[in-house]
């Protein structure tokens, strides 16, 4: 009876010896969303242990028949996650992924290989139109869409203005409705929320305070469609 525990012992500690340098499974599919000209979003499903284990997240890029060599891209990464956001990516470029899973005993896994994962977008055609508000209250639509189409991205830091009000009818969930109001103060060069944000082709109010006409140059890209009209 004790030689068949000290063999069932011995066979617990090959196995666990054996789970361990064996390391993690290879990471499960990988699936690529949002893809920009200059960004992409990987996602993976979990290897095993997943609670313990750190992914490798390599990219390289296919150039014919010799691809570059698999490297981090712009410090991205080791991840405990199952999902990654990459910027910083060339526009119309072919990328290829490449995720391994990491225990926390330093075993990793066979690598998880996505080839000819996605091609990033043409590198779209940034605009400028300059706008001017007179006196009082004017209606104008936001021309373009600009990083987060926040004030603070489409307006920059405005030049020559003493004070702007914008007001944004907004509809809310419950079907009530008002107008929400930001303002600019010169002297503090900023929005009382800097964060309001105006979508492409919108409409909004703003009421010029100084004494003459005011000047914005915006800037941004055209979103794809955003004129096209519904049935």
């Amino acid at each position: 009876m004790k030689k068949l525990k000290k063999t069932l012992l011995v066979l617990a500690l090959i196995f666990i010896s054996v789970s361990v340098i064996a390391g993690p499974t290879r990471p499960g599919l990988i699936r690529i969303s949002e893809v920009g000209h200059d960004r992409a979003t990987i996602e993976w499903k979990p290897s095993s242990h997943e609670e313990r284990i750190t992914y490798e997240v390599n990219l390289r890029i296919r150039k014919g028949e010799r691809p570059t060599e698999w490297a981090f891209h712009d410090g991205c990464c080791l991840t405990r996650e199952t999902s990654v956001t990459i910027d910083g990516l060339k526009p119309e470029t072919k990328y290829e992924v490449r995720i391994i899973a990491w225990s926390a005993g330093g075993s990793n896994s066979q690598a998880r290989i996505k080839e000819n994962a996605f091609t990033t977008l043409p590198r779209p055609v940034l605009y400028q139109h300059i706008t001017s508000i007179p006196t009082g209250f004017s209606m104008i639509s936001v021309p373009f869409k600009y990083k987060n189409n926040t004030v603070k991205d489409l307006f920059g830091t405005l030049k020559n203005i003493r004070e702007l009000t914008i007001y944004k009818f907004q509809v809310y969930d419950d079907a009530s409705s008002s107008f929400v109001i930001n303002s600019y103060d010169k002297d503090f060069k900023e929005w009382e929320n800097p964060q309001m944000v105006l979508e492409a082709g919108q409409a909004i109010w703003i009421l010029n305070t100084g004494k003459e006409y005011s000047h914005i140059p915006f800037k941004g890209y055209i979103p794809n469609n955003w004129r096209r009209l519904s049935d």
